[in-house]
């Protein structure tokens, strides 16, 4: 989204088609704006076109001075790594800690995590990479991976939360933190952090090993996507997103020894209720034509309201119902959205093979209606609690579909299966719909799968 100074939208832009099902970095670098993917791929916008025009490939670069760049990159599951490089000699030395965000101050660097700040006075005193351990060694593998240690050896810690922090632990969530360091600036030659405290946003530094409360705010900011702006290498300023409730945005920056908080208020609804999502005229549809295009859906889903997800994928793996046919198969799958009402919503998504852009398979989930909470709530979105009522829309969608395929289809008698979904099937026009059964009470969705018969195997 584009605002000008007043927290007014100019216009939305759309990322590439490329970028719509990657964990993304957004971030600016020497008065660029950059989106850049797990793989580097780079892409930098044009204020002119306004739009997203793909550069030269990225890389994992967080910080660099005169005398070191600094690399951070995860590895998910296996761990962390961050590199510092010396740029005269080229040697290379890294630790185990995550340094997505780091400060150099007075000949040292400072490592900023959620609960614990790091000192390292020497980068060579940190372990030195063997060549399979180089920066670029890792980078330049498809899936680099990188034999790390988790130990201290370098690095000196200045603060540590009293509480035991694991982001992998639900049991020690992010507010039960006495000190949760958003990031970290340097002014005035010191080092400053932007601290959530239990109940407000704060200034804080570390002084002689305790947290200095500098400046505490009126409000606690929620932050978000902090990950994503981790790339930008200013030792002074910092730039953040908050998001305090429903349709309340806002800008927090803080440069040099000045913090500008710039408030978003504008009125949006991601609802439009379509009052009926056309499910049989999408099956009436198929009952007449052998063949149907991706352009033919995109057109149908554009007249009936539906609203593209922008979830391009080039797998089945996402969805286990589809034809194992099509598992090395080159397709695409697109994905819409259609609100019928405040309950009921249908979720569905075609599979076409690329080569031809030809409807392969068609799988539709109806679920209850996520929608806002837009009085005092800071949390979004929620399904309507409604259960009865719930269990009264699942059951009249379900008797809909099932009614007009017994009007047009020849039923078929399907085997029952063993600790599997039992379902109904008819064959129209050479698909096959299946539509899987639902309980008489507690029902959570309906599920219909469309395929060409030719290509289900009762076995998959």
């Amino acid at each position: 989204m584009k605002f000008d100074n007043n927290g007014n939208i100019l216009l939305v832009i759309k990322l590439p088609e490329k970028l719509s099902n990657s964990y993304l970095d957004f971030f600016e670098l020497n008065d660029k704006l950059y989106v850049q993917d797990q793989d580097n791929s780079r892409y930098v916008f044009d204020f002119v076109m306004n739009k997203f025009l793909e550069t030269s490939k990225g890389n994992d670069l967080v910080y660099e001075n005169t005398n070191y760049k600094v690399f951070y990159k995860s590895f998910g599951e296996w761990g962390e790594a961050t590199w510092f490089i010396n740029k005269k000699d080229k040697s290379e030395y890294f630790t185990s800690k995550d340094g997505k965000d780091v400060n150099f101050l007075n000949g040292k660097f400072y490592i900023t995590n959620l609960s614990s700040i790091w000192e390292i006075e020497n980068p060579r005193k940190l372990d030195k990479c063997e060549p399979d351990q180089y920066y670029d060694v890792i980078n330049n593998k498809k899936f680099g991976m990188f034999t790390s240690y988790d130990n201290d050896k370098g690095i000196n810690l200045i603060f540590k939360d009293t509480v035991v922090y694991d982001s992998y632990d639900p049991g020690t969530p992010v507010g039960s933190l006495n000190y949760a360091f958003v990031t970290s600036f340097v002014t005035n030659d010191k080092l400053f952090q932007i601290t959530q405290l239990k109940d407000k946003t704060a200034i804080t530094r570390i002084n002689n090993g305790n947290v200095e409360v500098v400046y505490k705010f009126d409000e606690k900011y929620n932050f978000f996507s902090w990950r994503n702006q981790f790339r930008n290498t200013e030792n002074s300023n910092k730039f953040l997103k908050f998001r305090n409730g429903y349709n309340s945005f806002g800008f927090f920056e803080a440069e040099r020894e000045d913090v500008n908080i710039t408030k978003v208020q504008f009125e949006y609804d991601t609802l439009q209720y379509v009052k009926s999502d056309n499910i049989v005229s999408l099956i009436s549809i198929l009952a007449q034509r052998n063949e149907v295009s991706k352009n033919d859906i995109v057109g149908f889903e554009k007249s009936t309201k539906g609203t593209d997800l922008l979830k391009y994928k080039s797998n089945i793996n996402h969805n286990y119902y589809y034809p194992r046919k099509y598992k090395d198969v080159n397709v695409q799958t697109i994905n819409f959205l259609k609100s019928e009402n405040e309950i009921l919503t249908q979720n569905i998504d075609y599979l076409f093979t690329k080569k031809d852009e030809q409807l392969r398979a068609i799988y539709i989930d109806y679920d209850q209606t996520l929608y806002n909470n837009t009085v005092g709530k800071n949390y979004f979105p929620i399904r309507n609690n409604n259960v009865d009522l719930s269990d009264e829309k699942f059951k009249e969608k379900h008797k809909e579909i099932r009614e007009k395929l017994n009007e047009i289809g020849q039923q078929i008698v399907v085997k029952p299966r063993e600790n599997k979904g039992t379902y109904e099937s008819w064959i129209i026009n050479g698909w096959r719909f299946n539509l899987y059964k639902i309980k008489p009470k507690d029902i959570y969705g309906v599920t219909l799968l469309i395929c060409r018969e030719e290509d289900f195997n009762e076995n998959d």
